[in-house]
């Protein structure tokens, strides 16, 4: 017993001290949206001298960028390619996952291609492909990309193994259409789909490479793509207007988290124990 309480004294301390370290640079980012740039540059300064929401007015005045719009962009971008890649991927999952077919073990590896390439091997293709459908300079022609994942048809083909056989041959022999039985599955596998759509939310929300080859105009541009270039532009302009737009940039994804916990939760336990 003795050993026990001891075990999770040491456990719990680690898991204080790695979000202290996690957390720590959020809480700076925070911090950093109400100071100068005197303030922000002195690292022996903590807390701002004076609390003032100034910077986060000049974020929404538009002196620098769009800020309304280039969140909405990301906000949409996000969306539809979380959304998009996780219809597909299932579906994708679904038939690799319960059929056996010739070259299904192609399509397989072809996904391990995709998860493995990197990128900037495929950027400039990409780039002739959305220029020649007319979406360059477009939020779709980056969202329509992102919807093609690897990782999910690889993943979703391991969580369609896990529904048990049983069931999609029921469904068939009570004469329900293919694709009637994969929807007849799907409330299964719910903590899956939305794990899977938040972890491509986020990875959407933070693509660069993709959104800058694509998207050219200010009023076109993703969130971070817009704060790398107010970042970049001069070390004169009020950094908090940086850390305020960052700041912000954040709530999407907590209140994506926070919708999405439960599932994931849930998601992460079936996985492990599967």
């Amino acid at each position: 017993m003795r050993t026990s309480r001891i075990a999770t004294f040491v456990v719990s301390l680690a898991m204080l001290l790695a979000a202290f370290i996690f957390l720590y640079p959020l809480f700076w980012m925070v911090l950093g949206s109400f100071k100068s740039n005197s303030e922000i540059f002195n690292t022996r300064v903590y807390w701002p001298m004076e609390w003032t929401g100034q910077y986060f007015g000049i974020l929404f005045s538009e002196e620098y960028f769009n800020f309304e719009r280039t969140l909405f962009n990301s906000i949409a971008i996000s969306i539809s390619q979380g959304v998009g890649a996780t219809i597909l991927a299932a579906m994708a999952g679904y038939i690799i996952g319960t059929y056996q077919f010739r070259g299904r073990m192609t399509l397989v590896t072809l996904g391990f291609m995709v998860v493995l390439i990197p990128a900037q091997m495929v950027a400039l293709p990409l780039f002739v492909w959305v220029n020649t459908l007319g979406l360059f300079d477009n939020p779709l022609g980056v969202a329509l990309p992102g919807m093609v994942s690897g990782l999910g048809l690889l993943f979703f083909t391991r969580v369609f193994r896990l529904v048990p056989k049983e069931l999609i041959e029921v469904a068939r022999m009570e004469g329900a259409s293919e694709w009637r039985t994969f929807l007849s599955v799907l409330p299964l596998v719910k903590p899956f789909l939305i794990a899977f759509g938040f972890a491509h939310f986020v990875l959407a929300w933070h693509a660069h490479v993709i959104p800058m080859l694509i998207l050219h105009s200010e009023e076109a541009r993703t969130l971070p793509i817009s704060l790398a270039a107010l970042y970049g532009s001069s070390l004169n302009s009020p950094q908090a207007v940086l850390m305020a737009g960052s700041t912000i940039g954040m709530i999407p994804l907590i209140t994506v988290f926070a919708m999405a916990y439960p599932q994931l939760k849930s998601a992460l336990q079936e996985f492990v124990t599967s």
